[in-house]
């Protein structure tokens, strides 16, 4: 189980960390850049999968109810993707992942909890419950300093930070059913690991409908945007070669935190889908918070940041209590 704690801050380094490849894509337009970002995503963990178990197509195959509910999941995490990427361009890292997080920690832990064989022990169930009751908590108060940091920017709570607070929102959403997806398919992991094979090459094969799917919503949405846009020309732009290795980069180590948070779940025991979660969206947050003071989204909105600073502390405590829930 320690093991697995490790590997799990690993994950969380680079989960904080991903965001910063979002602040700026020029000379890419949002949707040229969304979509190139959407095929990497695609691209990176079947490269993977392939280079672990290259004839891993009939463990999916032996079990097709749950590899379809991993690609619809993937679908709902790739609309919702699309949102984060918007809210993190509108009002920033630091607000969106603590909204964002907050919600995909309750969503992600909560329906595999109770879609599991059994449910855990009555001291664990309330333990959990009293997690998840003080993240709402916590995600309230993180939204309350973003209306905040509005009014003191004499922004008076605009419409891009309203809009950005809803996607936000919807990233969670999705970015909870994304764990959801990955959940689904633990007979497939668990055969591969019967077969010989490590937790990592369970974990890719567990990960890889899921992010087709998310990445087919985030390639389609995106083609038609910039038929729409006319904004197909970007991909010829002057830096634009820069600008693909960087989004390669990005991608690389996004999918490194799924792919590390996979495999510490798998180590972690009976709860590991529910109370890793929670400690990825916990760990991960603190990481982006640090970046998103560091870049300075918060300069300036002093009273701002610290409802901020109290908001991520009630949901870092209420991930502590969760956590120890699975002790």
């Amino acid at each position: 189980m320690i093991t697995g704690f490790i590997i799990l801050i690993f994950a969380c380094l680079c989960q904080g960390s991903f965001g910063l490849g979002y602040k700026n894509y020029k000379p890419f337009s949002w949707e040229s850049f969304w979509g190139v970002y959407s095929l990497y995503c695609a691209l990176v963990p079947l490269l993977w999968t392939v280079i672990l178990i290259p004839g891993f197509l009939p463990y999916l195959t032996a079990e097709p109810k749950a590899t379809v509910t991993a690609i619809l999941c993937g679908v709902v995490w790739g609309i919702s993707a699309i949102c984060f990427s918007k809210g993190v361009t509108m009002i920033g890292m630091s607000l969106v992942y603590g909204i964002s997080m907050g919600i995909s920690a309750i969503v992600g832990s909560v329906i595999p909890l109770f879609t599991a064989d059994s449910l855990p022990k009555l001291s664990s169930m309330l333990l959990l419950m009293s997690g998840l009751c003080g993240t709402l908590l916590g995600i309230f108060v993180i939204t309350k300093a973003g209306l905040i940091k509005d009014k003191e920017n004499n922004q008076q709570c605009n419409g891009s930070m309203k809009l950005g607070l809803i996607f936000s929102m919807i990233s969670g959403l999705g970015a909870g059913v994304m764990n959801v997806g990955f959940d689904s398919l633990s007979k497939v992991g668990n055969a591969v690991v019967a077969n010989g094979y490590s937790d990592t090459t369970a974990s890719a094969i567990q990960w890889l409908p899921v992010l087709f799917g998310g990445a087919c919503a985030g390639m389609s949405y995106c083609a038609y945007s910039m038929t729409k846009n006319k904004t197909w020309k970007t991909y010829a732009m002057q830096g634009s070669v820069k600008r693909f290795a960087v989004l390669f980069l990005t991608a690389i180590v996004w999918f490194a935190a799924l792919a590390a948070y996979g495999i510490a779940s798998l180590k972690l025991g009976e709860l590991g889908p529910v109370v890793g979660w929670i400690l990825f969206n916990a760990i991960a947050l603190i990481v982006s918070n640090g970046w998103g003071l560091k870049v300075g989204e918060w300069r300036g909105c002093d009273k701002a940041k610290k409802v901020l600073f109290i908001g991520n502390g009630i949901l870092i405590i209420s991930w502590v209590i969760t956590a120890l829930s699975n002790i």
